[in-house]
């Protein structure tokens, strides 16, 4: 009998609480300790199965349900155990013989008379690799964009979203990117010349460090003395946005990585300026908070916790001091948003999301919030409205509504909108637009 090897005993067990706390699979990692107790190799082996498992799990549970009679019927830490090892024999190039062994006595470990049914399964699925991920026999005019999905472990509709959006040749490097591990940046605190031993280089960005070494990185306890923050480099821009002079409303500020780094930033620049984050969450402000008093970057910013539709409400004990209602020189909304730019990182989006949600929801209140946050902006000041999301229908679409609409009359777009793809080795996908308001 084959050993069940401990990677995938670990990721088995993390994928079975995620799905059983509701919780996200990254969390869930983080928090298991008997993946912690794993070598190195191990435990990369298991977070690389966890996350990829998740990331694809539409389209292993489409190969898997091709070869099993009733799907509906397979228990769900079975289903999760079958996914593991389709997502080995599909997307990791483990050698079939190694991915099906190991898939049956995953299956043998919690469901010993389903071994049988795993084994003709599993095998069955390896046999017709190469015809699931070519989509052979489907129409040509479906064929070539259901082969790209695949390839990368993605929902189709969301893969065409991408190629009319922004064109095949951009879609394409989307989608490779999807199964890579996405590279690491960070953002330094000014009182920290350089964080020794982390690996890396300073980008053109000032305080922003690219390529570092994620273990070193947390070897060195920089985050735990507010030394630093993680930021997408590409997220980083949209911050970098908003440092000018002037008073700052930051709408959706959430955990408050951005508004670290723009009161680090501002600190570089000289900048003495009023900063008011807003946040929907208690919680994430109390975060922010922390974590800006323990950088020592908490000079000059106010967080406040409330609802960005509704800001007159939120803002109303800053109205109360100046006796009218506060503008702000600059004022920036990191709208929420489907994530499809940082999938990578939150291997739940893909199949968590719905049309609906991208084409309509998430769209009617971005729109709200920059309507919203356009009332507070001062004359001649500059709105910045951002997303981590590649698709039109919550960026320029956005932008174009709220230009057409009575908010917006009074801003002219400045240039074009900056948009990032992610592609293989590089950072993730945001957009942002700036407007400026007229005098």
């Amino acid at each position: 009998m084959t050993k069940l090897a401990a990677a995938r005993k670990a990721a088995l067990r993390v994928l079975v609480e995620a799905d059983r706390s509701g919780s996200y699979v990254r969390d869930t990692l983080n928090a298991d300790a008997g993946l912690r107790s794993l070598d190195a190799r191990d435990r990369g082996l298991a977070m690389r199965l966890a996350l990829g498992t998740t990331a694809t799990a539409g389209c292993l549970d489409e190969a898997l349900d091709t070869y099993i009679a009733k799907p509906n019927k397979v228990a769900p830490r079975v289903r999760w155990c079958l996914r593991i090892a389709a997502f080995e024999l599909l997307y990791l190039g483990t050698p079939a013989e190694v991915a099906v062994s190991q898939g049956v006595e995953l299956v043998r470990s919690c469901a010993r008379g389903a071994v049988g049914f795993a084994n003709a399964v599993l095998r069955r699925v390896a046999d017709g690799r190469e015809s699931y991920l070519s989509a052979e026999g489907l129409a040509n005019d479906k064929r070539e964009t259901v082969r790209l999905a695949r390839s990368g472990g993605l929902p189709t509709w969301l893969v065409h979203t991408v190629i009319d959006a922004r064109g095949v040749d951009a879609a394409t490097s989307f989608v490779a990117a999807e199964l890579e591990a996405a590279p690491l940046a960070l953002h330094l605190n000014p009182r920290v010349d350089a964080i020794s031993r982390i690996g890396g280089r300073l980008s053109d960005m000032p305080g922003c460090i690219i390529d570092v070494d994620g273990p070193a990185l947390m070897a060195s306890h920089a985050l735990e003395r507010a030394d630093a923050v993680v930021s997408d480099a590409n997220a980083q821009a949209v911050a970098y946005a908003a440092v000018r002079p002037g008073s700052l409303l930051e709408v959706g500020s959430g955990r408050g990585t951005k508004t670290f780094i723009i009161a680090a930033e501002s600190q570089r620049a000289g900048f003495t300026r009023a900063h008011v984050a807003v946040e929907l969450s208690e919680d994430k402000c109390a975060l922010n908070r922390e974590r800006l008093v323990q950088a020592g970057l908490d000079a000059g910013v106010r967080v406040l916790a409330g609802d960005a539709c509704e800001l007159d409400t939120v803002l109303a004990p800053i109205d109360g001091e100046v006796g009218k209602r506060r503008l702000f020189d600059t004022v920036l909304v990191d709208a929420p948003c489907s994530g499809t730019g940082t999938m990578r990182r939150h291997p739940e989006i893909p199949w968590r999301l719905v049309p609906d949600d991208a084409f309509d929801g998430l769209p009617k209140l971005q729109l709200t919030m920059l309507e919203e946050a356009a009332r507070r902006v001062a004359p001649g000041g500059r709105l910045i409205y951002a997303t981590c999301s590649v698709l039109a229908s919550e960026n320029e679409d956005v932008v174009s509504s709220f230009l057409a609409s009575e908010a917006g009359r009074r801003f002219a777009l400045d240039g074009s909108p900056h948009q990032s793809i992610p592609a293989p080795g590089g950072y993730d996908g945001h957009f942002y637009a700036t407007f400026t308001a007229a005098e």
